[in-house]
């Protein structure tokens, strides 16, 4: 496709976007579907038959305690039929007494049993929620654990959005299954056994009261049934912000140092306020529910009051019948009304626990063929390895081939090199042969079978995949190296430092203060890229199997690790298979076997020596000079020169003729040779491909499956007098492995060979360079570890790794400190807008009404019993008093309605304005912020999703409740003291008794609440350590250590969760039984006052009913009172990120400066945050001029990054120092700097490449405001063609609006970085920073960014208009077809590199050791120097004894706490 507009031949960005919409609406219909079908049996889904006798055993004691209610009502209709007898003057004072005082007795008893078997009822459903909860996590994540990776591919969010969804549903599972569900049980038992009792004492008047149960039952389902889709709708919205919450918080270095808070925080707000839309509607239908469900409580004694008098009239019933049935009926109906609320949660119970088995049902549906595949088990891996015209295609990218028809073959015993450009397919080799996925078509074959009948797991076990970005787990160094011998319990002590001496970490951890037991940090977070790929080689060697893949696996490392490490890898892998994916062509030596790789397609194969013999092959002229011998001095030719060739050409189309890269635009790079391989691939076309095979011309003597080229690829192998006839001669042909049975060549049987030890292999490399052992001591300054602790005193050999990672975990971060209920409340008012202040201001003023409305009851309902004992007027006052409570039903509707609503709206305001300030602050914090302990992603994360809705009902619930009980009490106080003050006054006494109870049970609850809270956290950090890095888990076999790790956390939660679960049932028992306590004395003393005449029966009976009625409102209270503690500790951990400081150092400045010209850094000293006392560099000085270009190099973990940091303002450049201008840039101090403006005219390009959930166009541009002339798409254009990606990305059917990252297409990391590349020079900054920036590319898109950095320098030096740099800036009238301005700024480029060819177009190098500047100068004069970057770019020149010398000097022996892992 030619270079057309983007919206050309090609799906445009809406019709790409509407096409997602259809697929997720798909997915949406169908989960929802699947939601609808589960019903209520959903909140069961993870009963096993273990949990049966804790769920019987619940359920018996709930229905237990909900008949004791019944049995109340008919004890407190006896006593009031007592009281209306003794008002109608049937019965005396005294007979009164006595039968008042037998009715209370009996119900203290009844208050006894019920504590006894609320006890039982709360306790043994907090555990089945509590049980229910573990099942669901370990099924979930056993299921997660066995998917494909194809499935985590196609998580529409990202797996790292999932997660913290599953946790939240899994939450909302558990409560609904704890005490909700054991209010529904009590509710239904005491409804039932209301009725039941009420039917006996009149059965006609039940019939008459209840009517219209079945029209609240249908209005009540209706609206159940809208309030579903709206739940999903706002989980799946909810999900989406979750997305741009981890992305944001894994990436915050790149985030800041692009600018990109805003945009983060803006489209966090978006999806935010759409979930807020989906909480409203629901909150909307829910009050619907509640008003109407109040107003129907209330009406249906207007029916039942004035049919109750006429059987009274008529004589069919007596008073006490009548009072005794409304008293049941009474309770029945509330019953109802105090179980609506926890329908709600119950509901959203239902609802997740349908989602988790909607998500496990399309787990299990889907194929599974690559996660846990049962197979057969070889007795011995060879490891022979074929491609048998194999084709592949990601399941992100279904139309483009990432392997096409491969052939290839890599035999037992030999070491082979694949090489090729960034996204031909090299590393879907590795992805492949670990079965993460099976081949579109084609057969991939071990020793002779097909890959797909082997078992995975065992395949697994002998294939070790070391990848460029190398995961390590938040753990020590000890364990992240010896957990891959977690099955056959604890490796060797002395194995795990042979190892780590293997990998050249013997001087790192010896500096290290911790030593072994120093924690990595998330990812290995607080390591260095060098350290990371160290610490991955060492476990690969405690590994030891027999096959082993290198993917870039030493790129991040200096040429002297480099070197050294390829050394004692080729020793110790001599005589097993070993396959080598790289760009850096100098690991090759000449005799090794190579298969270069393009479009896909295997493109040549041949042994390196063959094929450079081959004219006009791809590889024909790769490098011109042989590799040098160690005697090879630094006068003679540089063995690096041709590392990675320089090479002119242009990029033409849309305008881009102009781009030129004229490799003469530096005098150091006039002599070096054109790359004939990449000019090759260049070139050629798609139908030029042709497979081209060099062999050496041998007669064939042996099977083809035994050819072996072990002692060609090592130096350590000898060839034997007759292992070849003559010289190799090249033979080019069509053709694949098997084409070579004419030729063969000596085989030794690997089984045979001694495994050497790694203290051997270290001793038996070629020499490499003189000053390894400082390289070593460099990479140990690295100022990035943080401390950790040590490994524990009593480790010893054979212990398990599951030992270790009980026992050797980090200190748990300190709790969350409560925070007042008050104190809460107080963040609501400034955190509302004008119309969020009026709706809350509107709840209060129905909340009122609705308070009132009880009290008002209580009289009129007084008033009706009343009637039942007079005989004047009787059905008339009835009759009036029944209007009344319809009037009042009405009113308390529409209050109930409004208040509800009011307050929900309210709450998801405030909640929503509290998401968006804690996720502002957060974006806010200083980076090492993201380094302490409690502010790992997935706790981040989960405080923003779940703890955000929990705290929302804080006011959209409970603070409404609560307003409503204490107004409703205090009118209810008044209202008693004025009609029977001394009853009254009792009340008041026995208050505080009652406060106490409750007090104390809201503070245990609260307490044990925390402490649930932190188990579960502990859960959520080991899933999603797991599962975001489940290539690693995988590759590894860790399946079953991570699953030990996460049953151990999962085991503390559930105890945590039971002791939470007896000590809160003991003292909810306690709260509900004081009530009838509280009622039986009330009683009591009523009928005292009316025997002593102070008082009549219906100021007692009108008094009672107000103070009984508005106390069942504290009743309900206490039931919520585990589910406030709960909200409570939400909102305090919310609160915490929403009240993070702001006072971080990038707010100290204020100069906004308007370019960044000359930067000097001064006696510049630096220690990071997490280690005051390890300075990181020391005195450094340096200056570098506006428009010069400098190189910062030295040994991996020197400091090298840590100046890129400090320039960007990522840390304090040394906030204890009393020198004001350590750094300055333009003359100014950078901490004066505004920061925001510093990072505008500051890029960066670090290592390791970030892509944020969106279109390349949006990742390209990211950061920048939508104003900026910069978005404008010819600068995005120019952008990535200058850094090679724009050809690939106009390759792709919607170009630019390709969406990557979370949830979008997998990219290769060449081709992320290229995206990255292109994001630094979109924006024209004054300074670039290059951080190892070409270290994952190939060497064709390394020279493209080389010589388009080496066109910047020459231009900003001129001071003239570059082609790319200062494109034609588009402006708005540039873009309505109106001239175009062109900008000329100076640019400083510093480049952060390994790579020679980098430095050599620098002006400037500066060469770092421990953190101190040893040399500067310009490349040649310091080469020339022959001082320390001499010896850094030195391959040779040292003979035997020095290079023993130097060895020994690595040998040094372990010290510290390094020295024994038990110390």
């Amino acid at each position: 496709m030619g270079r057309a507009k983007l919206t050309e031949e090609r799906k445009s960005p809406t019709e790409s976007h509407e096409l997602e919409e259809s697929k997720e609406q798909d997915v949406d219909t169908t989960e929802l579907e699947h939601i609808r079908k589960a019903g209520w049996k959903a909140l069961f889904s993870f009963t096993t038959k273990a949990h049966l006798g804790i769920l019987v055993s619940a359920t018996i004691s709930s229905i237990i305690f909900g008949l004791v209610l019944p049995a109340a009502s008919v004890l407190l209709g006896l006593i009031v039929n007592q009281y209306t007898n003794f008002g109608a003057g049937r019965i005396s004072g005294g007979e009164l007494l006595g039968n008042v005082s037998k009715y209370c007795i009996y119900l203290t008893v009844l208050g006894a049993a019920s504590w006894i078997t609320n006890i039982f009822s709360q306790t043994l459903w907090l555990t089945f929620g509590e049980l229910q909860a573990r099942s669901a996590r370990d099924r979930m994540f056993n299921n997660l654990l066995s998917k494909d990776i194809e499935w985590y591919d196609m998580r529409r969010n990202g797996i790292g959005a999932f997660l913290p969804r599953v946790q939240t549903q899994i939450r909302e599972l558990q409560l609904a299954a704890s005490q909700p569900m054991a209010e529904a049980v009590q509710c239904l038992s005491t409804g039932i056994g209301a009725i039941v009792l009420a039917l006996v004492f009149s059965w006609n008047l039940t019939l008459v009261i209840i009517a219209t149960v079945p029209i609240v039952f249908i209005v009540m389902t209706v609206l159940s049934s809208r309030i579903g889709p709206h739940v999903h709708e706002q989980g799946e919205r909810l999900q989406g912000a979750m997305k741009y919450v981890t992305n944001a918080f894994q990436s915050i270095e790149m985030v800041k140092c692009f600018n990109g808070q805003d945009s983060e925080l803006g489209r966090y707000t978006g999806a935010i306020r759409e979930a807020a839309k989906s909480y409203t509607r629901q909150a909307n239908l829910k009050s619907l529910q509640l008003a109407f469900l109040q107003f129907c409580t209330l009406s249906v004694f207007v029916q039942g009051f004035w049919y109750g008098s006429t059987l009274i009239a008529r004589g069919k019933r007596s008073p006490g019948q009548v009072i005794t049935t409304f008293w049941c009926a009474l309770v029945a109906v509330q019953a109802v009304t105090s179980f609506i609320p926890q329908l709600i949660v119950i509901e959203k119970g239902r609802v997740a626990g349908a989602k988790l088995r909607a998500v496990m049902a399309q787990m299990q549906a889907q194929s599974n063929t690559t996660g846990h595949v049962s197979g057969i088990k070889p007795g011995l891996c060879k490891g022979d390895i074929e491609f048998d015209k194999v084709s592949f295609v990601y399941p992100t990218r279904p139309s483009q081939l990432a392997i096409k028809d491969a052939t290839m073959f890599f035999p037992a015993g030999d070491t082979t090199f694949v090489v090729g450009r960034s996204g031909s397919g090299k590393s879907t080799l590795g992805q492949l042969l670990l079965r993460f996925y099976d081949p579109l078509k084609g057969t991939i074959r071990l020793d002779g079978q097909p890959l797909k009948s082997i078992d995975a797991h065992w395949l697994r076990e002998n294939v070790t995949l070391v990848e460029q970005h190398s995961v390590l787990f938040d753990d020590s160094i000890y364990n992240n190296i010896a957990i891959t011998k977690s099955e056959g319990g604890m490796p060797d002590l002395d194995a795990v430092k042979d190892a780590a001496q293997f990998a050249l970490l013997q001087q790192t951890i010896n500096d290290l203060p911790d030593g072994f037991g120093t924690i990595v940090g998330s990812k290995g977070s607080a390591l260095s890229g060098g350290q990371r790929q160290r610490i991955a080689l060492a476990r690969a060697r405690i590994r030891d199997t027999a096959i082993l893949i290198l993917d870039e696996s030493t790129s991040a490392l200096d040429y002297i690790t480099r070197s050294l490490m390829l050394e004692s890898i080729r020793a110790w892998r001599r005589g097993r298979t070993t396959i080598v994916i790289t760009h850096d062509i100098s690991q090759i030596q000449a005799q090794d076997y190579v298969f270069v790789l393009d479009n896909a397609q295997v493109v040549q194969e041949g042994y390196r020596k063959t094929m450079e013999e081959v004219k006009g092959s791809p590889f024909h002229t790769f490098l011109t000079e042989p590799v040098p011998s160690p005697t090879h001095s630094l006068d003679d030719a540089d063995p690096l020169d041709n590392l990675e060739e320089q090479s002119s050409w242009t990029v033409s189309g849309l305008g881009l003729e102009g781009i030129s890269f004229p490799a003469q635009c530096d005098h150091r790079l006039s002599n070096e040779s054109i790359d004939p391989l990449d000019m090759y691939l260049q070139e050629r076309t798609e139908t030029s491909l042709r497979p081209i095979s060099a062999v050496f011309a041998s007669p064939l003597t042996q099977d083809t499956r035994r050819l072996s080229t072990a002692h060609h690829t090592s130096p350590y192998w000898r060839l034997t007098a007759n292992s070849l006839s003559a010289e190799p001669s090249a033979t080019v042909r069509h053709g694949s492995v098997h084409d070579l049975e004419e030729y063969t060549f000596f085989d030794p049987d690997p089984k045979v060979l001694p495994k050497p030890s790694p203290k051997a292999i270290i001793r038996s490399g070629t020499p490499v360079q003189r000053v390894v052992s400082s390289a070593d001591r460099m990479a140990a300054r690295e100022g990035k570890l943080t401390h950790g602790d040590s490994p524990p005193d009593n480790i010893s050999r054979g212990r398990s790794v599951r030992h270790l990672l009980r026992n050797q975990q980090h200190s748990r971060p300190q709790a969350v400190k409560p925070i007042s209920t008050l104190k809460i409340l107080s963040s609501v008012w400034p955190q509302l807008d004008w119309l969020g202040r009026l709706y809350l201001v509107l709840a209060f003023l129905t909340a009122c009404v609705h308070a009132a409305a009880t009290p008002v009851f209580s009289y009129v309902f007084a008033q009706l019993i009343s009637t039942f004992y007079i005989s004047n007027n009787r059905s008339q006052k009835a009759m009036i008093y029944s209007l009344s409570i319809l009037g009042l039903a009405i009113v308390d509707g529409a209050a109930t309605y409004a208040f509800h609503f009011l307050f929900e709206y309210s709450a998801q305001i405030w909640i929503t304005s509290t998401r968006i300030e804690a996720m502002k602050r957060l974006l806010d914090q200083p980076r090492q912020f993201f380094d302490e302990q409690g502010n790992e992603v997935s706790i981040l994360a989960e405080c923003l999703d779940h703890f955000a809705e929990e705290t929302r009902n804080m006011l959209g619930r409970f603070t409404s409740i609560i307003f409503v009980v204490v107004l409703m009490m205090l009118i209810a106080l008044v209202w008693s003291l004025i009609t029977c003050w001394k009853l009254t006054l009792v009340t008041i006494a026995i208050a505080p008794i009652m406060y106490a109870i409750s007090a104390s049970y809201h503070r245990i609850s609260g307490k044990w609440e925390g402490h649930s809270n932190e188990a579960d956290e502990a859960v959520g950090i080991v899933l999603h350590e797991t599962l975001t890095n489940i290539r690693t888990v995988r590759a590894l076999t860790l399946e079953k250590a991570f699953h030990r790790k996460y049953v151990d956390a999962t085991t503390a939660a559930l105890t945590t969760g039971m002791k939470r679960a007896l000590y809160s049932g003991i003292f909810f028992g306690l709260s509900n039984a004081c009530m009838l306590f509280f009622q039986a004395f009330l009683f009591w003393y009523g009928a005292t006052l009316m025997k002593s005449g102070a008082f009549n029966a219906t100021d007692v009976i009108q008094t009672l009913t107000i103070l009984l009625m508005s106390t069942n409102y504290v009743t309900t209270t206490i039931v919520f009172i585990p589910q406030i503690g709960a909200a409570k500790d939400a909102a305090a951990r919310l609160l915490r990120l929403a009240n993070l400081s702001q006072n971080s150092h990038e707010h100290v400045g204020t100069v906004q400066i308007p370019s960044a010209g000359s930067i000097v850094l001064q006696n510049l000293q630096f220690a990071y945050p997490s280690r005051p006392t390890h300075p990181v560099l020391h005195q450094i000085n340096l200056e570098i001029p506006p428009s010069s270009c400098i190189a910062i190099v030295g040994g991996s973990g020197s400091g090298k990054s840590t100046i890129a940091s400090l320039l960007l303002n990522l840390y304090p450049s040394d906030p204890s120092s009393s020198k004001p201008t350590e750094i300055t840039v333009s003359g100014r101090d950078i901490k004066r700097i505004h920061t925001p403006t510093l990072r505008s005219l500051v890029s960066i390009v670090s290592q390791t490449p970030t892509l944020f959930p969106g279109t390349i166009a949006d990742n390209i541009v990211y950061g920048l405001p939508s104003s900026s002339p910069h978005t404008a798409l010819p600068n995005i254009r120019m952008a990535a063609a200058a850094a090679g990606i724009d050809d690939f990305i106009e390759s792709l059917p919607s170009g630019y609006f390709t969406g990557v990252g979370e949830g979008g297409m997998g990219i290769s990391g060449g081709q992320a970085q290229r995206i990255s590349i292109a994001r630094a020079l979109v924006r024209h900054p004054d300074v670039l920073i290059l951080d190892e920036a070409t270290s994952a590319l190939d060497v064709e898109s390394a020279t493209i960014i080389r010589e388009s950095i080496r066109r910047l320098i020459a231009d900003s030096q001129n001071d003239a208009a570059s082609s790319f740099r200062r494109p034609s800036v588009v402006d708005t009238s540039s873009l309505a077809g109106n001239h175009e301005r062109e900008v000329s700024r100076s640019m400083t480029v510093i480049i952060i590199t390994h790579s020679r060819a980098m430095m050599e177009i620098a002006d400037k190098i500066v060469m770092l050791d421990q953190g101190c500047v040893v040399e500067e100068g310009g490349f040649e004069e310091l080469r020339r120097r022959k001082g320390e970057f001499a010896r850094l770019l030195e391959f040779g020149g040292l003979d035997d004894g020095q290079m023993q010398v130097e060895r020994e000097k690595l040998e040094t022996g372990w010290k510290g706490k390094a020295k024994d892992a038990r110390s």
